[in-house]
């Protein structure tokens, strides 16, 4: 009987977890609903590999391909390549360059970025800082600063998820005028032989400056190689 007192509660105690788990994942998903019955849905997909080389630098190259108007028309394809450098096991500089065709224009980018990273336990953290320069034709754009901080967690050795969040604003505007908030969670697969996938969901604000902000759902997914 005394043995059955002390089964129960603790019974009790799962039966609650799992009701809790579960209705935390229930409004997580109708938020998420509700999201994106109020924005627009695009989709990011692209290709990349990258290849070392000596002296801890490092090669990369991208083709991507975007799609807006609830993923029925064409956006941007882009092809970016970029240089890095790592200063450290913990530190290293970065030079994107990008070139970009719309439907009616084309744009190129140039930027420059350092990246941090730390563990704690099972959790890793990575910051970046980004300048970038936007080029169309004979109009430059004002420079822009974007802030990431990037959160992973290891599951098993082939699964790991993530959490992001990324601010964009432009240098030569107030130091809290932002133009632009980026969340994002996803998941990168590792698919052995230097391969991996990752599949993620991005919820974009522009003009947060404004009085009136565009938001935008972002459903991607990638491949990337190493050779």
């Amino acid at each position: 009987m005394i043995e059955n007192v002390y089964v129960f509660p603790n019974y009790q105690k799962k039966i609650f977890k799992i009701i809790k788990q579960f209705s935390l994942l229930g409004v997580f998903f109708i938020a998420l609903l509700h999201s994106f019955a109020h924005a627009d849905t695009e989709s990011w997909s692209s290709i990349g590999f990258g290849k070392k080389l000596p002296n801890s630098f490092k090669l990369d190259f991208e083709q991507s391909l975007r799609l807006k108007d609830d993923i029925s028309s064409f956006k941007q394809t882009f092809t970016e390549g970029s240089i890095s450098y790592n200063i450290s096991r913990v530190m290293k500089v970065s030079i994107p360059v990008r070139y970009a065709v719309f439907k009616n224009k084309t744009k190129k980018r140039i930027s420059f970025g350092v990246s941090y990273k730390f563990s704690l336990k099972k959790i890793n953290f990575r910051c970046r800082t980004k300048l970038q320069r936007t080029y169309q034709n004979d109009k430059i754009f004002d420079p822009l600063i974007r802030n990431k901080l990037t959160i992973e967690s290891k599951i098993n050795k082939k699964f790991k998820i993530y959490f992001s969040q990324e601010i964009l604003h432009f240098v030569y505007y107030r130091q809290f005028d932002f133009e632009e908030y980026r969340f994002s969670f996803g998941a990168r697969i590792n698919l052995g032989k230097k391969r991996e996938t990752k599949i993620f969901y991005t919820q974009k604000i522009e003009g947060l400056s404004k009085m009136k902000q565009d938001k935008t759902n972002v459903l991607g997914l990638s491949y990337s190689f190493d050779w």
